[in-house]
């Protein structure tokens, strides 16, 4: 089943590859109407993330934030697939990094940072979009696919020439032991920690709610004393993203446990607060209580 699932995601690939953008999204709109109407995809766990987090609202309004939350979703998925064949000109197009020099500054010290970034927006066309206009190598953590030959596919794919990819298990010895040139070590940090970890999460109020957070990044920049950037991702219109560096600390060590995981949060936080629909709503963001 692994394999049949494999081969029909290559197919999905190369049709992907030939068809314009404004097609691209035709398709994400009758993607969405299956997934929000049809199949209820997930529509529970949508709209309980999006009530509790946001009590306030009237039903009126959370229905709306349902609606352009799966726009968002559909759009995504179909984009992680057509980026897979984009050429380079395109991705400088449509991703942009509007202040690479903050990130080059430390670059040029020789200096290695950790990098905070979120599933806000399009965090797919970064691999591409940051091998291409920063200085630095880009070493991305990232859970394994279940799926042994897409996996072996997507990391394939996520590896460019500046980029490179580790699995949670093996990140703390490869980083810890860097001995290459200065990288930008990047944690997608805004999803649940699994059962087993739980123990070890740092528990933040995050949207009304207590919220367990990884915390791999804030351990290892306190480690390695290495400076920590927010990577915020905005999507400035349908297929065009810009992400900006927002310094979060230049002397982790000098913080305490947890800390450096608040100061991300509140910056997703107040993200999310101002343009809710662009997170990935779909995810059992609270399905771990302390």
């Amino acid at each position: 089943m692994q394999l049949v699932s494999y081969i029909i995601f290559r197919v999905m690939v190369f049709l992907f590859s030939i068809i314009p953008f404004w097609l691209l999204y035709r398709l994400s709109d009758g993607l969405r109407f299956l997934f929000l109407k049809v199949i209820k995809y997930r529509i529970k766990v949508v709209k309980d993330n999006l009530e509790h987090s946001f009590p306030e609202k009237s039903e009126d309004e959370i229905n709306s934030l349902i609606e352009k939350s799966y726009r968002n979703l559909c759009d995504i998925l179909l984009e992680g697939i057509k980026g897979m064949s984009m050429s380079d000109a395109e991705i400088l197009k449509r991703y942009k990094f509007t202040n690479p020099e903050v990130a080059d500054a430390y670059y040029d010290k020789g200096q290695n940072i950790v990098g905070m970034a979120s599933h806000y927006g399009n965090w797919e066309w970064a691999v591409q979009g940051i091998s291409l206009q920063l200085k630095c190598i880009t070493v991305g953590v990232v859970a394994r696919i279940k799926n042994k030959y897409l996996d072996r596919y997507v990391q394939k794919y996520r590896t460019h020439e500046n980029v490179m990819v580790l699995y949670p298990d093996k990140a703390n010895e490869v980083i810890a032991n860097w001995d290459k040139r200065p990288a930008l070590f990047v944690y997608i940090a805004d999803q649940s920690p699994s059962k087993s970890s739980a123990k070890k999460a740092d528990w933040i109020q995050f949207l009304n709610q207590k919220t367990a957070c990884l915390w791999g990044g804030d351990r290892m920049a306190r480690r390695m004393d290495y400076p920590v950037l927010n990577m915020a991702i905005n999507r400035v219109k349908r297929g065009y993203y810009e992400v900006q560096f927002e310094k979060i600390t230049d002397t982790p060590r000098e913080t305490s446990e947890g800390e450096i995981t608040e100061a991300y949060m509140r910056r997703l936080e107040q993200q999310i607060l101002a343009k809710p629909q662009d997170w990935l709503w779909s995810h059992k963001r609270w399905k771990l209580t302390r």
